[in-house]
């Protein structure tokens, strides 16, 4: 289904009406930019046929002024001044938006795995420069822990897959990464791609989780995922080895 469909044209256009002057996609945090989100319903537009619209590179250009210096994106400026968490909460209830932006804070491979999403789905993005740093930056965090934000800090985060594809985790990572043309024989790829073959089950399907931290129950709708999240990895095999 693409642009083409009513309905999706439908759905589109109400994400468009919450792009604001700036470029960014509004609503999620408040008043408050928020890059992730912005990247990832960019990157959903872009898939529904919206590549050469100009509200897509509108969104684009938003997403590299705001672009950390070492080629990443955090969350939010918010994240990138030094605020208290009351702070930050009483910004939230306020209708002002903070446009301060300390860009030379380290990234977030959490946030930054969101963002690239609308990178790897565009088909001149995926191939320029910024693309290429922010894949190497990513895949260069593969299993570690955030160290740079206060949410989703725990290494085991990696390995917690959803479909769709929501939070930043290996299997979501790949998918982007993949589109951006990095090979099977870079080491990082390589260990990323061994842990997916390692940790198949014996019925071929992978888990939801693989953190000891999380358990997860296997219902009807859970049991749904797995198939999904399977078919994504199955999808990324074959991108990488095929």
């Amino acid at each position: 289904m693409n642009r083409t469909d009513p309905s999706l044209e439908r759905a589109a256009e109400y994400i468009f009406s919450c792009q604001t002057e700036d470029g960014d996609i509004r609503g999620m945090l408040a008043n408050q930019y928020a890059t992730y989100y912005t990247g990832a319903l960019l990157s959903l537009l872009i898939k529904a046929g919206y590549e050469a619209d100009p509200r897509i590179e509108k969104g684009f250009q938003w997403l590299l002024s705001i672009r950390q210096n070492d080629g990443g994106w955090l969350a939010s400026p918010l994240m990138s001044l030094n605020l208290s968490k009351d702070q930050k909460i009483a910004i939230f209830h306020t209708t002002d938006t903070i446009k301060d932006h300390d860009l030379t804070k380290p990234s977030s491979h959490n946030w930054t795995g969101m963002v690239i999403r609308a990178f790897a789905a565009h088909p001149t993005y995926r191939k320029s420069a910024v693309a290429q740093r922010a894949a190497i930056l990513l895949k260069t965090q593969f299993f570690q822990k955030d160290k740079n934000y206060s949410s989703y800090k725990a290494a085991d985060y990696w390995v917690k897959f959803q479909y769709p594809f929501w939070w930043n985790n290996l299997v979501a990572a790949l998918d982007s990464i993949s589109s951006i043309g990095f090979s099977k024989e870079d080491d990082d790829i390589k260990k990323a791609l061994n842990w997916l073959i390692d940790n198949q089950q014996e019925n071929g399907l992978w888990k939801l989780s693989y953190s000891e931290r999380k358990n997860i129950i296997y219902n009807q709708k859970t049991k749904e995922a797995q198939l999904w999240v399977s078919l994504a990895i199955c999808r990324i095999l074959k991108q990488f080895y095929c």
